[in-house]
Parts: structure tokens; C-alpha cells; sequence
């Protein structure tokens, strides 16, 4: 048995692997983008269903071992790769743009645990190529991922999921489902890609002013903004944008909605304009 050399828990519960598989709804006009393969649990079944597969895996034992077994397989293909370093965008766009047309591409993944947030924000920027991402997170993540304003749980992954996707939780996984069994609780997320995001905002501003805003997280909005890069300490400009968005400053970013960000983002916008 092929193991990993970098922590991954592998699912080995096959109740588990089939309710993960029958939650994506996977058919025969889908490209699947499956990060983290690791041993093939889920590979195996989304081959089986899937028009094309990407299977993106960073370990270069397991990535051998599964070019091995999808030898065979033309639609299937396994690149050795790190997620957070490789082209995603250019990977979907080179299968999309081939003689096979594909109606959906999907992300479907047991995500790798120590790097499951940044991976997250990479799906959220190619958010648009995809029509949903079913992903096993930990159950932590998870609630980061549905959180509503004023929650302990509410943070910018929470801003920035809710911004590209319709994020649920689905149900919830114990450690023995995997292998080894990890110290945490797990969830599988459903997050529906919006065809239109809910909220009209620059997502390169948005997502600036987002962090900007939960950088001092106990601190006000004004004193979080005015220490910002994106303001340098210029307090008039800070006070224009908030007043721009009719935003009290002395509010904490934890209790903004993502409404209220894009106002801000968009006041920003009308502000540097402005100046300029």
C-alpha cells in the first residue's frame, strides 16, 4: 500500500466514499477536478461516472501509483502537481477546450487538512470555470464556511465563501472513517457556484477590503481600515469611504455582512476615482 509522505488522512470508509460520490451528482458530461487523490478512494468511483477527470496530486509516490492504474483511462488525468502552485484555471481550460465539450466542471475532494484553507481560496478565485465544489473539510471549516454575521465562527473565509458560492454542510464524518484517524471532526461541504454573485462589488477590492477589515479583529472597522496597506494611515480617506457606505466605524468587521463589505468595496472604488 502506497503511503503518504506529507500527513494526509485517507478516507477509508466506503459508506462515506458513496455518500460523497451520490452528494456531487456526477454523470458522464461532467469535468471533475479532484485535488488530493491521495490512495484513489474517491478517483476510483468519479472515473467510473465522469466525462473527464483532473486528479491534481502533490505526493510523487501516490501521483506514480495513480498514473499506474489510470493508465488505460484517456479521460483521466493525473497530475503531479502542488494545488497552490500550479495553473488550476489553465488546467480546466486546456480539457475544456479539446474535442470533448463537457455541460459542468465540478470539484469533488477529500481536501489535504493542513492546507485546506488556502486551497479554498484558490477554488473561490476560478469560482466562475466551476458550477460547484463538494468538498471534505474539517467540521471547523466547515462552520467558517456558513457563518453568519456576529458568529464566533464568522471571519473572511466566511466572506469570501458566501460571495462566490451557496456554502451547506452536508453531513458530518468521525476520525474512523479515515486512515490514520485525524484529531478533528470532518464535514462535506456543497458550495453551488452563483451564476451571478449575490452582491455587486470589484471581487479584487472586495476581497482587499475584506482582510483590511478583519486584520485587527478586535478592534473597530476604522482602526482596522486605517492601519491597512490599503489606506496607509490616511484616517480622511478611511472616514470618506465608510461615511461613502454608510458603515459605522466603530462597528467590528465580525459583524459586517457581505452586503455591507461590497458597499465598502464599492465606496472605495468611487473614492479612489474621485482622487484621481
Amino acid at each position: 500500500m502506497v503511503m503518504s509522505k506529507l500527513g494526509q488522512n485517507f478516507l477509508v470508509d466506503l459508506s462515506v466514499r458513496d455518500e460523497i460520490i451520490r452528494s456531487a451528482g456526477v454523470d458522464s458530461g461532467d469535468l471533475v477536478v479532484e485535488i488530493g487523490p491521495g490512495r484513489g478512494m474517491l478517483t476510483r468511483p468519479l472515473a467510473e461516472r465522469a466525462g473527464g477527470l483532473i486528479a491534481i496530486e502533490v505526493d510523487p509516490e501516490l501521483a506514480g501509483s495513480l498514473e499506474r492504474v489510470f493508465a488505460g483511462s484517456s479521460h483521466v488525468q493525473v497530475v503531479h502537481a502542488d494545488i497552490l502552485e500550479c495553473d488550476l484555471g489553465r488546467l480546466v481550460r486546456e480539457c475544456c477546450s479539446g474535442v470533448k465539450t463537457y455541460s459542468r466542471v465540478l470539484a469533488v475532494s477529500n481536501l489535504p487538512y493542513c492546507i485546506t484553507t488556502p486551497i479554498l481560496h484558490r477554488l473561490f478565485a476560478e469560482a466562475p470555470i466551476f458550477s460547484s465544489f463538494v468538498l471534505m473539510v474539517q467540521l471547523e471549516v466547515a462552520q467558517k464556511l456558513v457563518a453568519a454575521p456576529g458568529t464566533s465562527a464568522y471571519g473572511p473565509l466566511s466572506v469570501r465563501a458566501q460571495y462566490a458560492t451557496a456554502p451547506r454542510i452536508l453531513f458530518t464524518v468521525e476520525p474512523a472513517a479515515f486512515d490514520p484517524p485525524p484529531a478533528v471532526q470532518s464535514a462535506v461541504v456543497r458550495m453551488d457556484v452563483w451564476s451571478t454573485p449575490p452582491v455587486e462589488a470589484d471581487p479584487s477590492q472586495l476581497v482587499a477590503m475584506v482582510g483590511a477589515g478583519f486584520r485587527l479583529r478586535r478592534k473597530t472597522l476604522r482602526n482596522s481600515l486605517l492601519g491597512s496597506s490599503l489606506f496607509g494611515g490616511d484616517s480622511r480617506a478611511v472616514d470618506d469611504v465608510l461615511s461613502q457606505a454608510g458603515i459605522d466605524g466603530r462597528r467590528r468587521a465580525e459583524t459586517l455582512s457581505l452586503e455591507e463589505f461590497a458597499a465598502i468595496a464599492r465606496a472605495r472604488g468611487v473614492c479612489k476615482a474621485s482622487d484621481g
